[in-house]
């Protein structure tokens, strides 16, 4: 699936690279022998330090600060750009509307007005999600040709950003432009060791689980697609290669893909958390009344044919699979291992 000399020696920019999945993917690329360049706000929590990802050089700063970010695109000069850098989730979304719209929007701007400053790039990705799609509440999978949404101001600005990239896309960087590749990434609910994030579910699970507390969740009937972490990562970089060795910014890899589970990770959040539940003897569920200040999809399923078709994409793992790691990871973290010796060894395991 990944050809493991594409990235050995390449300078890769990556925004958000301080984040729960922009620290997997440093780690990542840092195995496949690549030069990481960062550009990202402090951690919120102590994955990144403790997994120490051995990056070139780093930027702290702001996406919206546009100076300091195309000074550092500049200043590297980089062969392969991901963009990562969002806000990330619901939570707050009605109280922080503006500050969504700047991060999410304008950060896309602001990076691609850098992209085309230069003139080395081999490709370009930009990450947004799943909850770009409009809001059927449908028991089918949305695939990428699915309607774009405006539910509320995350899912409107995730929206935004493919508008802001196929615009990009068709005025700058397509063959009779630039001819750089770009493509978007749109993945679901991605699992793994290392997320701290108690807002999410998996974390504020694993957290009362260790403590041998009842582990409380709403909406348990709500179906999510959830997958492991690796296998989306390994999606986004398999879509870089291809669109680097293309070498043409009207490919047919330049268009946005959907990143899902298989089958199996289709299930709801009272059957995940059951599932998670068994590896510890002591783990105990209990259901509390949904909050009313967040609305969120009951459904959500998007189909992954595209990438399958076009990338020769697959995920690795089964959803047991990942709970399992998961788990693992919390306990052996627990235990005293370091985290970065559990991460290399989950991420050679997946390259192999």
């Amino acid at each position: 699936m990944l050809n493991r000399d594409f990235y050995r020696g390449k300078k890769v920019f990556l925004t958000g690279h301080t984040g729960f999945k922009g620290t997997w993917l440093c780690l990542m690329l840092e195995t496949l022998g690549a030069e990481v360049y960062g550009y990202a706000l402090k951690p919120e929590t102590a994955f990144y330090p403790k997994a120490h990802p051995q990056t070139v050089k780093s930027w702290e700063g702001y996406i919206t600060d546009r100076k300091l970010l195309q000074e550092a695109l500049q200043e590297v000069e980089p062969d392969v750009v991901i963009h990562f850098a969002s806000h990330s989730t619901l939570n707050r979304s009605y109280e922080i509307t503006d500050y969504i719209f700047d991060t999410n929007v304008m950060g896309v701007v602001n990076l691609l007005e850098g992209v085309r400053k230069l003139h080395q790039v081999q490709a370009a990705l930009v990450v947004t999600s799943d909850k770009c799609y409009r809001n059927l509440e449908s028991q089918e999978p949305y695939g990428e040709e699915s309607p774009l949404g405006a539910q509320d101001p995350y899912s409107t600005s995730k929206a935004c950003q493919e508008l802001v990239t196929d615009c990009y896309r068709n005025s700058f960087f397509g063959r009779q432009g630039q001819n750089m590749p770009i493509a978007t990434a749109r993945a679901s609910n991605v699992l793994g060791g290392g997320d701290y994030n108690l807002n999410r579910l998996l974390p504020s699970l694993l957290d009362s689980f260790l403590k041998g507390e009842k582990a409380v969740i709403r909406n348990p009937h709500a179906i999510r697609p959830w997958q492991n972490v690796l296998d989306v990562l390994g999606g986004y970089l398999t879509l870089v290669e291809k669109m680097a060795v293309s070498g043409d910014g009207g490919s047919k890899y330049c268009e946005a893909f959907n990143f899902g589970p298989n089958e199996d990770g289709l299930i709801t959040v009272g059957v995940m958390a059951e599932k998670l539940c068994c590896y510890f003897p002591q783990g105990e569920v209990q259901i509390a009344a949904a909050e009313k200040s967040v609305k969120e999809t009951g459904i959500l399923k998007i189909s992954s044919e595209k990438a399958k078709k076009v990338l020769g994409w697959r995920p690795k793992y089964t959803i047991d699979d990942t709970l399992r790691m998961a788990a693992e990871f919390a306990i052996r973290e627990h235990q005293g291992e370091a985290v970065r010796e559990i991460c290399m060894e989950y991420i050679e395991s997946y390259l192999r």
